[in-house]
C-alpha cells in the first residue's frame, strides 16, 4: 500500500507538471504561420523550459537537489557526557530512518527525547529505535522517551542493561535476545524446543515506565532480570485469536521482581498473559502486582511452558486466573 501511496504522489506531481506546462505553452504561444521563430516565442520556450526544470527539482523523487541536501548531513561526532557516558546520536549519513546504533562495548545515554512513527505498511517501519549489536553495554535513558510504533530497544549480545526511562506506544518496547533463541520463538501457542541450549546473557531490564505497549519486555537466554518497571500493555482489541502478553523471558534463572502491571485492552474469547515464561526452569517471579482494566476475563497473571522449579512468591495477581501451567511444567 504505501509504494502505491508513493507512485500516486509522484504521479500527481508529473500531471500537474504537464497541465502546468501546458498552460504556459498556449499563453506564450504564437501563430503556426511565422516563418522564423519570433524573440516572444524563443522568450515562452525558454520561460516553459526554466519553469518545467524547476518543478521537476522540486516535485520528482530522486532530483539533483534532493540529493544535494542528503549529502550536506554535517559527520557525526561523538559527545560524552561528564561522567563519561557516550550519549547516542542518529547518524543520518548512514541511516535514512531514525536509529541510534551501538556497536561496540561500552556506556551509552540519552540527551534528549525520540519519537519514530510510521505506517505499518512502510518499508523499515519496526526497525528499532535503539538497536545494540555488541556485549557488555549500559544503556541509561535519563528519564528521556522513546516512543515508537514500532521497536523501541533491541539487542543482540550479552550483558546487556537497559535502565531508567520511558518507553511509549511501542509495538515491543525492549527485546534483548540469546543469538541462538529469539524470545519470538517461545510465544504462546508455538511449539516447545525440545532441547534448548542458552548462553549466559545477563540481561537487565530495570526502573522503565512503558505506557500503552502492545507487549512491554521480550528476553531469552540465562539470568537475566526484570526489575523496578511500570508496564501498562494496551492489547489488540482487535485481535481475538493467539495470546497476548506484557512480559516474555525465554530461558532459565531469571529473576522478574518488583514490577507493576496493568493489562487493558484485551479482545473477547483471547487470553493476556502478564508474564509468560518459556524453558525457564529455576526462575524467580517476586513481588509484582498486577491488575486489569475493564475487565479481568481471559487475563492470566503468570503463564508457565516447558519449565520445572519456578518459584512465585509474594506477588499480586489481579486477574481471571492467577497462574497456568502446560503438561510440561511444575512449579
Amino acid at each position: 500500500m504505501a509504494k502505491r501511496a508513493i507512485r500516486g504522489q509522484d504521479g500527481y506531481a508529473r500531471r500537474g507538471l504537464n497541465y502546468f506546462v501546458a498552460a504556459v505553452l498556449a499563453a506564450c504561444a504564437i501563430p503556426q504561420a511565422a516563418a522564423q521563430p519570433s524573440d516572444e516565442l524563443m522568450v515562452g520556450r525558454f520561460f516553459v523550459e526554466l519553469v518545467g526544470e524547476s518543478l521537476k527539482q522540486k516535485f520528482l523523487p530522486g532530483s539533483t537537489d534532493t540529493q544535494s541536501v542528503r549529502a550536506k548531513a554535517a559527520p557525526l561526532v561523538p559527545k560524552f557526557t561528564a561522567d563519561g557516558c557516550e550519549v547516542l546520536q542518529w547518524d543520518r549519513n548512514a541511516r535514512s530512518k531514525l536509529s541510534l546504533d551501538i556497536s561496540r562495548p561500552g556506556k551509552y545515554c540519552l540527551d534528549q527525547d525520540y519519537e519514530s512513527f510510521c505506517s505499518p505498511f512502510e518499508h523499515g517501519c519496526p526497525g528499532p529505535v535503539i538497536d545494540i549489536r555488541a556485549s557488555n553495554v549500559d544503556v541509561d535513558l535519563r528519564g528521556h522517551t522513546v516512543s515508537a510504533s514500532g521497536t523501541g530497544v533491541s539487542g543482540y549480545g550479552q550483558n546487556i542493561r537497559i535502565h531508567h526511562g520511558h518507553i511509549k506506544s511501542a509495538r515491543l518496547g525492549v527485546q534483548l535476545s540469546d543469538k541462538g533463541n529469539s524470545p519470538a520463538l517461545a510465544a504462546p501457542g508455538l511449539p516447545l524446543n525440545a532441547d534448548p541450549v542458552f548462553s549466559d546473557t545477563g540481561f537487565v531490564v530495570e526502573s522503565i515506565q512503558f505506557s500503552d505497549v502492545g507487549t512491554a519486555i521480550m528476553v531469552s537466554g540465562r539470568g537475566n532480570m526484570v526489575r523496578d518497571n511500570t508496564i501498562s500493555a494496551t492489547f489488540d482489541q482487535k485481535n481475538s485469536s493467539g495470546a497476548h502478553l506484557a512480559l516474555l523471558s525465554y530461558g532459565p534463572a531469571a529473576r522478574i521482581e518488583r514490577n507493576t502491571f496493568r493489562l487493558s485492552g484485551l479482545a473477547s474469547g483471547a487470553n493476556g498473559y502478564a508474564v509468560y515464561l518459556r524453558s525457564a526452569d529455576e526462575t524467580v517471579v517476586g513481588n509484582n502486582k498486577v491488575r486489569t482494566g475493564f475487565s479481568r476475563t481471559g487475563t492470566i497473571g503468570v503463564g508457565v511452558s516447558g519449565t520445572t522449579g519456578v518459584v512465585l512468591e509474594s506477588n499480586t495477581l489481579d486477574t481471571e486466573t492467577a497462574v497456568e501451567l502446560d503438561e510440561a511444567s511444575s512449579l
